[in-house]
């Protein structure tokens, strides 16, 4: 499934799979959401071993603030349904207007940048920290692209569960920590 992918993001065309029984959209779906984990945790790890040997402080994150200040049903609204629904409408939504242009490259292509540069504002460092921003939005990125390919395969609805899904399986442990009154520190 991951070449796939690679092989789409080489020259991305607005082709869905129309007929492609439930099965498979499972399939191309927990493929999908296995490898974005695995890729984007990879980079983050990678990123705090750099930031650690550069002596780069990346700031608090926003999830900090987010889970420090708020109740967990808050938390879990904003993370997993919220934000999802709206930047997968905001972002992915309108490629559907360019499914048959000449230009359904370009708008992928920028759906994808749009959505990692605006997760650069999830950190808040100095001015050094914008220098790191193309490692600092690599796993969005990464996500993007996912994101973009399962949008126009599968549908606006499958982007959005797989976004709900990636974002809360990613901050689950963290929120059974805060359910449990463990520190997180």
């Amino acid at each position: 499934m991951l070449y796939n992918v690679w092989k789409y993001i080489k020259n991305p065309v607005y082709r869905e799979y129309h007929n492609a029984p439930s099965a498979y959209k499972k399939t191309i779906f927990l493929s999908l959401l296995k490898w974005n984990l695995i890729i984007g945790l990879s980079i983050v790890l990678f990123n705090y071993a750099l930031s650690n040997i550069l002596g780069f402080n990346m700031g608090e994150h926003s999830t900090e603030k987010l889970f420090s200040q708020n109740s967990i049903w808050i938390i879990f609204l904003t993370v997993s349904i919220m934000a999802p629904i709206v930047e997968e409408v905001l972002f992915r939504g309108p490629l559907v207007y360019f499914r048959n242009s000449p230009y359904f490259k370009y708008a992928f292509y920028t759906s994808v940048l749009l959505f990692g540069i605006v997760h650069i504002f999830n950190f808040e460092g100095d001015a050094q920290l914008y220098y790191y921003t193309p490692l600092l939005i690599a796993p969005q990125l990464i996500t993007g692209i996912f994101l973009g390919y399962i949008r126009v395969k599968l549908r606006l609805k499958w982007s959005i569960l797989f976004h709900a899904t990636f974002n809360t399986v990613l901050i689950g442990p963290v929120m059974l920590l805060k359910i449990l009154n463990i520190p997180m520190e």
